[in-house]
């Protein structure tokens, strides 16, 4: 009965090391995904001349999963505001939307775009969407980074503390 105990404290605490490791792992996804929007975007803004939330929408629709829910999200909280751009984003959360794979500071660089595309005119509309994408690309080359040491730390460390509690409970 004990080895039995004892073999379950150890798959549980490797399972939650083996979950925590999976959520570094799925922050570059995210971004990669904001990042895909933000070039849609682009091409909604620059060739179909669609005003932002109407682009978010069209970008929304075409995403699946969390990416497409927030840009609807985004439009609709852009589309009703009188303050545009600037505080009608802050009641959409990217973290809770996300699954807790982003942090909503991962979205700034978003908002940045939104914000200069807002007052950019048609001629000027490539240097904001350049910046947001550099700044992404940023993002997930460091996301790679945290997630590469992270996950092996935290599947080493499930492991790791389900033997300790082991060893105290035998």
């Amino acid at each position: 009965m004990k080895l039995a105990g004892a073999a379950l404290v150890l798959i549980a605490c490797t399972l939650i090391g083996l979950r925590m490791a999976q959520g570094y792992r799925d922050r570059p996804r995210a971004l990669r995904q904001l990042l895909q929007a933000v070039m849609e975007l682009q091409s909604e803004v620059e060739y179909h001349a669609a005003p932002i939330p109407e682009a978010l929408k069209a970008v929304g629709a075409r995403l699946e999963g969390w990416c497409g829910a927030w840009l609807m999200a985004l439009a609709d909280a852009l589309g009703r505001s009188d303050e545009w751009p600037g505080r009608a984003v802050e009641g959409v959360s990217l973290a809770s939307t996300s699954g807790g794979a982003l942090q909503d500071g991962d979205a700034e660089p978003f908002y940045r775009l939104l914000r200069s595309i807002a007052v950019a005119d048609r001629d000027h509309l490539q240097q904001p969407f350049l910046a947001a994408r550099a700044d992404l690309e940023l993002a997930i080359q460091a996301a790679q980074d945290e997630a590469e040491r992270g996950a092996r730390l935290w599947q080493s460390f499930g492991a790791l503390a389900g033997a300790f509690i082991v060893l105290l409970l035998l």
